[in-house]
């Protein structure tokens, strides 16, 4: 008897994966970020607030006026505030 044959699973065309994010290299960019900076949580701690305003601003502008140049913007800018909020908790040992 021949072997029956397994289905593959459908991907719906409407349905999202959620991102993958990549650990390590937050990680490493935390690590060269908290050393650029000393390792002062004061320092870093005002840096994600600049950050967030940045991103924020971003934001808003990706919003009002979309292109592709506005939402690389904004995921550079959220890229940059991950960074400096794990720098962050590793400087506090959070």
């Amino acid at each position: 008897m021949p072997r029956r044959q397994q289905r593959r699973p459908v991907a719906r065309k409407g349905e999202r994966k959620a991102p993958r994010e990549d650990v390590g290299a937050l990680d490493a960019s935390a690590r060269r970020l908290l050393a650029a900076n000393g390792g002062d949580p004061r320092r870093l701690e005002a840096l994600v607030r600049d950050l967030q305003q940045l991103r924020d601003e971003a934001d808003r502008v990706a919003f009002e006026e979309p292109s592709p140049d506005a939402l690389r913007e904004y995921r550079r800018a959220t890229r940059e505030l991950a960074e400096a909020q794990r720098a962050f908790v590793l400087a506090t040992g959070n």
